[in-house]
């Protein structure tokens, strides 16, 4: 800031007064050297959960790369030279971590320009490594996981805001006794060393999910907390913050992972999806990409439609699935992906865009109890586009586990290939599995397995396709060979073999 402006001038207080209780623009004002990047569209979720003291308990699961550690020293510093918190406690992994991040905040406090032009000097008689009381008469006292925190008192005040950051690691949160030990302490001591009869006080924890059962998603699951969910990336692979990482880097990362199979990493990392490591049921190496030459062999394309499972016209997740039928070579190819929370017309306005991207000839739809709210708005949909499909209902057998649990043979066996662009969202949701928070995109296409049965389609044995090869190859030298039908004749139904 230039020495030269006057901090007692109007526009000087307003700013200053502008930064109290607003994260994003502290962080703006305050530390431009950190944040150089525009906010993405995800940071306005992050802001309003810090901001929002009547929100007393907020876990946000971020990204590698967010800069959860500078939105925290941004956090903790308008607390500090607004006066908003008097005992501030915050948590890393391990106390020499706490430690450092401890003395990166009091660094910037004591040597930032700015914070020293418009609140003055912050050095207070007391300023130690372990624990530090800045001139506006806040207490800091850093902490690693596990240590004590309960009982803590600044004169007379309890910790006011316990900030834990990345209070898990790769390693320790492999162990169950380590994740339970770690849960323990958590409960028992960071939660009990607050004042709750008072309404000043707040925990943040922020991190990024490294197992499915860890503090973090175990307290993201939690009604108790206000839970913010962020993620790099889509099912699309879109990023959510292009000026950090822009589509193209996005794909390329995602194509690193997936060579080296490590796409559970990748999704837990930068989508903070609960992906088992121990007892995951479909693999990473199950996933395979069709190739140009591979889409050659379709013969057949179906659409298969799984639509939210109430009647009410509000929006809720629902699924489109378009695959491809190579039957001679064991093939099943999903060709397409179109899910989303979308109103019934949507959704079936999607469903035939892509009967008619993909030259579908058969849709098949979930049937429910709420057939008849499905079964004539397609009708009717379908003739006022001069469409011409076989419509095939498919009960909803089971539950929805051992629907998915269905595909899982065709996975093993390698029979299943993916579009590299569209299915991203349904590996995430695969490799979740029992445990995923969305079932739209594996459920729908765990319903190729009752259509195939009722068009009575089967894969080739290989004994048998080599026999149909030198069937043809006889067929082939006979004058009256007859081709086979055009694709433009009429289809003569699924469950005509």
């Amino acid at each position: 800031m230039d020495e030269t402006i006057d901090i007692r001038s109007p526009e000087i207080k307003q700013i200053i007064e502008a930064c109290i209780g607003n994260t994003k623009l502290t962080a703006r004002i305050l530390f431009p050297d950190r944040f150089t990047l525009p906010f993405s569209k995800l940071h306005p979720k992050v802001f309003y959960a810090l901001d929002d003291d009547s929100l007393q308990q907020v876990v946000i699961a971020a990204p590698r790369g967010f800069g959860k550690t500078s939105l925290s020293m941004a956090y903790e510093t308008g607390k500090i030279v607004y006066r908003e918190k008097k005992f501030i406690v915050p948590v890393s992994c391990t106390a020499s971590q706490a430690l450092l991040q401890s003395e990166n905040l009091k660094r910037e406090l004591l040597s930032n320009t700015i914070i020293g032009r418009l609140f003055g000097p912050m050095k207070s008689n007391m300023f130690s490594q372990d624990q530090w009381i800045t001139e506006t008469g806040t207490m800091v006292m850093p902490r690693g996981s596990g240590q004590q925190i309960r009982g803590l008192l600044f004169g007379n005040n309890r910790p006011d805001l316990i900030f834990l950051d990345d209070i898990e690691d790769s390693e320790s949160v492999k162990s169950e006794e380590q994740r339970r030990k770690l849960k323990e302490w958590f409960f028992a001591d960071v939660l009990n060393s607050v004042n709750r009869a008072k309404k000043s006080w707040k925990i943040v924890v922020v991190g990024t999910l490294l197992h499915e059962d860890s503090l973090l998603a175990n307290l993201l699951e939690d009604p108790n907390w206000h839970s913010v969910h962020l993620e790099l990336f889509d099912d699309n692979y879109h990023s959510n913050w292009p000026e950090f990482m822009d589509d193209a880097a996005i794909l390329k990362m995602v194509e690193t992972y997936r060579k080296q199979k490590m796409l559970g990493t990748l999704y837990r990392e930068y989508r903070n999806l609960p992906v088992s490591k121990e007892d995951a049921k479909f693999k990473a190496e199950y996933f395979h990409n069709y190739t140009p030459e591979d889409r050659k062999g379709v013969s057949e394309t179906v659409v298969i439609m799984d639509p939210a499972k109430t009647a009410k016209a509000t929006s809720d997740e629902s699924a489109a699935v378009g695959v491809g039928l190579d039957m001679s070579n064991n093939r099943i190819l999903v060709l397409d992906i179109d899910a989303g929370n979308y109103h019934p017309d949507e959704f079936i306005t999607k469903s035939l865009d892509m009967c008619q991207r993909l030259k579908a000839r058969v849709l098949g739809y979930e049937e429910t109890s709420l057939h008849e709210f499905i079964s004539y708005p397609l009708e009717n949909a379908m003739k006022k586009r001069g469409m011409i499909l076989e419509l095939v209902p498919l009960a909803a057998r089971a539950s929805k586990e051992d629907r998915v649990a269905g595909l899982l043979p065709f996975y093993r066996q390698g029979e299943i290939y993916h579009n590299e662009k569209a299915c991203g969202g349904l590996e995430a949701q695969l490799m979740s599995y029992p445990r995923a928070k969305r079932w739209d995109c594996m459920d729908a296409l765990a319903y190729i397995v009752p259509l195939l049965e009722k068009g009575e389609r089967y894969f080739f044995a290989k004994d048998e396709k080599a026999t149909e090869k030198e069937f043809d190859s006889v067929e082939n030298k006979e004058e009256d060979f007859e081709l086979p039908p055009d694709d433009n004749e009429v289809f003569e139904g699924w469950r005509n073999v």
